[in-house]
């Protein structure tokens, strides 16, 4: 007969054998395996072209050159090379410990199937290529993750598939215009509906189309001076003015004169004095920029050229909406009919 002491020591034998299998689900039996890195074989700094396409099949290209990272398809439009080289290495640590599944019934549901998956991520090198699929989450700053040769889905931590997003404009510096609203002088707006011009009064602005008797309706001012001083990108497009742009004959051409800062001169002396002593004065020069609108791409997003700047680049359509929809009827208040006073 087993005594008490025995029946203690057999009980904890039981919970013992109980929490070795739980670790074993838990850990997907990584005591039986070498832990590996996913990218096995592949050196982030040997990689040379990323692809990242996800399941609406929206993809995009990055290429190393020089030191950083371009838009190859943008005629090599810069990339935040910081941020490209930083997903690189979260991809490069992710690893084999966490098994969770080596059966294709289940890629689906863990959204890493060839066709059904959150991204495909494809790494060339010189002599290396690798693609991934990433998938679904296992808990918070998770990820599954399937080399595309193997069945094995492991689970990924410190990452999530969100980080590789393929909006182009969150890997660059999106700012196209950039201008301080206390420096725009004047803005000629040119569309179908004519021609007009509002120009800085103080902290005011006048509208120099207005006939005898009327009044500026300045509420859409504040929209127009916004989106003719700052404009950002959704995508840079390259450096040639293809036909399909519509830059030929633009809806719209929008004329911006501002005032621009004088550097002052390295020495930090004033002109003429020779003494670092004496602090110039702040002074402004005038400048110009043109901003040309083109055709409509993807049915909505519309082409933009700024004589400021090397590149093409695609813009939301509201802000080409801000300067195509002006018409003197809403830019003039008409003078309030004089009311006669009848004899009693």
């Amino acid at each position: 007969m087993l005594n008490r002491s025995n029946l203690f020591l057999a009980g904890l034998l039981l919970a013992q054998i109980i929490l070795l299998a739980i670790s074993a689900l838990i850990t997907g039996g990584t005591e039986g395996r070498q832990v590996q890195p996913i990218l096995s074989g592949v050196a982030v700094a040997d990689v040379e072209r990323l692809t990242i396409a996800d399941d609406l099949d929206n993809a995009m290209t990055f290429a190393r050159q020089d030191g950083g990272w371009v838009l190859p398809d943008a005629d090599d439009f810069p990339l935040n090379s910081e941020k490209v080289d930083e997903i690189l290495s979260k991809l490069a640590s992710l690893d084999t410990r966490r098994l969770v599944a080596s059966n294709p019934a289940n890629f689906a549901r863990l959204e890493v199937k060839e066709d059904d998956f959150r991204r495909r991520i494809e790494l060339e090198g010189a002599e290396t290529a690798k693609v991934l699929y990433l998938g679904g989450s296992g808990g918070v700053d998770t990820v599954y993750v399937r080399r595309a040769e193997d069945n094995e889905v492991y689970l990924g931590r410190g990452f999530n598939s969100w980080e590789l997003s393929t909006q182009v404009s969150t890997w660059l510096d999106a700012s196209y215009v950039n201008v301080a609203l206390d420096d725009v002088l004047e803005i000629s707006v040119r569309n179908a509906e004519g021609s007009f011009t509002f120009l800085r009064d103080g902290e005011n602005w006048t509208y120099d189309g207005l006939s005898e008797g009327e009044h500026f309706e300045d509420t859409k001012m504040p929209l127009i001076l916004r989106n003719a001083a700052g404009i950002r990108m959704l995508e840079p497009l390259g450096l040639e003015a293809l036909e399909e742009y519509g830059l030929d004959a633009p809806e719209v051409v929008v004329e911006v004169k501002y005032r621009q800062l004088v550097e002052a001169d390295e020495s930090g002396e004033s002109e003429g004095t020779g003494d670092a002593s004496v602090e110039a004065e702040i002074e402004y020069r005038e400048a110009t920029y043109t901003l040309t609108f083109g055709a409509a791409l993807d049915d909505s997003d519309i082409v933009l050229k700024s004589s400021d700047a090397e590149y093409y680049v695609l813009v939301r359509d509201t802000i080409f909406n801000a300067f195509k929809d002006l018409k003197h009827d809403e830019l003039a208040k008409q003078p309030e009919p004089e009311t006669e006073l009848g004899s009693q």
